[in-house]
């Protein structure tokens, strides 16, 4: 997708779930492209290098099995033997898959930031490791953290889009019908957030700032838009999602709770 964009200069934010040597070698060699890539800070290969990592490094990795950090006052040389071969294939085979888009011998440079952050749940702090190819001199570490937190929106949609518009919870079971659900989510989330834009909150003489509840506004919008569209509709529908707000609290932070859930039945799920 990234090699059809035709924009100038752009900045891709990744989150961690995205982290590849090859995804970072595909970015390396576009043209204008910038990307911000958060890496895990468990277990695992990306484990190796941040370790030894000071707050603004080069890392270097040559042909999937050896590790160079460039650091101002040293260079420290790790040598990793991948006896499990981490790039097998692991899906169907009418799932397409990447693992490695180019020659088998090359060499993948990136900058490794490591900034600190607060965890909510523990009141502690904790160190968050993001691989970048901007430039050091522009764009600092405190000025890198703020970049990446440009992301919570994102965030937010997602959770919108999974639980406010039933998008976790699919109606079919190949590849190709999947997606079309997803595309229509996607769809119907782009139409909710357009007529949200237009809608007039009232701003009430209160500490905060409010907006429109999302999930009140997807019932309304889906139920009305059964019956006509017509721009008599429009209005009513505007009039309707006003009455349903909610205060907007920025630097919130709540304790996470992961509760496993178990696979809704096919007779059971969101329409």
């Amino acid at each position: 997708m990234l090699k059809h964009l035709n924009v100038g200069q752009y900045i891709v934010m990744i989150d961690h779930g995205y982290t590849s040597f090859n995804l970072i070698e595909n970015c390396n060699r576009l043209n204008n492209c910038f990307y911000v890539v958060r890496t895990k800070t468990g277990k695992g290969q990306w484990k190796k290098f941040e370790l030894c990592l000071i707050v603004n490094a080069i890392v270097i990795f040559l042909a999937r099995w050896l590790f160079q950090v460039a650091i101002t006052w040293s260079i420290k040389i790790h040598l990793i033997l991948h006896y499990r071969h981490h790039y097998k294939k692991y899906f169907s085979k009418n799932t397409q898959d990447a693992s490695w888009d180019f020659e088998k011998l090359c060499t993948v440079k990136f900058r490794a930031c490591k900034v600190r952050i607060s965890d909510p749940d523990t009141g502690k702090d904790e160190w968050e490791v993001l691989l970048t190819n901007l430039n050091r001199q522009e764009f600092p570490l405190p000025r890198m953290k703020k970049l990446y937190h440009l992301r919570w929106g994102i965030e937010s949609s997602f959770r919108k889009l999974k639980y406010d518009l039933g998008c976790i919870q699919f109606h079919s079971k190949q590849d190709n019908f999947i997606e079309m659900e997803i595309y229509a989510h996607m769809i119907m989330f782009n139409t909710v957030s357009q007529i949200n834009a237009q809608a007039y909150v009232p701003q009430r003489h209160c500490k905060y700032t409010y907006i429109i509840n999302f999930k009140m506004s997807c019932r309304i919008i889906h139920k009305q838009y059964n019956y006509s569209s017509t721009d008599t509709t429009f209005l009513k529908i505007l009039r309707r999602i006003s009455r349903y707000t909610v205060p907007v609290r920025p630097g919130r932070k709540d304790k996470r709770y992961i509760k496993v859930k178990a696979p809704v039945c096919f007779l059971y799920r969101v329409a």
